[in-house]
């Protein structure tokens, strides 16, 4: 889409024609996954009952030379269920996703997993550890 773009911003534009090979130039040079880094939760449990905290919010900075194509939050309840990817939204740099614990695949109460994917312009990939840090309780009391 990007390279559509550009070819439409030559056509009727000739300094249009520099940003765009200035930004294919960075994403030929590219040739690195981007850094995800200051990874945090908004709690260290969550629930799926009318108790507090039936959500929990994940944020990361992501940051690459060529951009950021897509970042995306992969989770789970049970090492017996597969992961669901979930689109994290940005804001600049800072990536966030809030995921309802109802929402969560897999079991109804153990440690709900993460980890985090992205992909920056050039097509370079990077993903986090799993995090397990996260549990999905009966009821938490407030």
């Amino acid at each position: 889409m990007k390279r559509i773009t550009c070819i439409l911003m030559v056509l009727f534009s000739a300094s249009a024609g520099g940003a765009c090979q200035a930004q294919s130039a960075a994403a030929a040079r590219d040739i690195s996954g981007p850094r995800i880094e200051h990874i945090e939760t908004s709690a260290k449990f969550l629930a799926k009952s009318d108790c507090m905290n039936t959500s929990e919010t994940v944020t990361a900075d992501i940051t690459d030379e060529s951009g950021i194509k897509s970042a995306t939050l992969w989770h789970r309840v049970g090492t017996d269920q597969k992961y669901t990817p979930v689109n994290m939204n940005s804001q600049g740099s800072r990536y966030s996703l809030t995921v309802k614990a109802l929402d969560a695949p897999g079991g109804e109460y153990g440690t709900w997993e993460f980890y985090i994917t992205a992909e920056d312009q050039a097509g370079n990939k990077s993903q986090t550890p799993l995090d397990t840090s996260v549990q999905l309780l009966p009821c938490v009391a407030s």
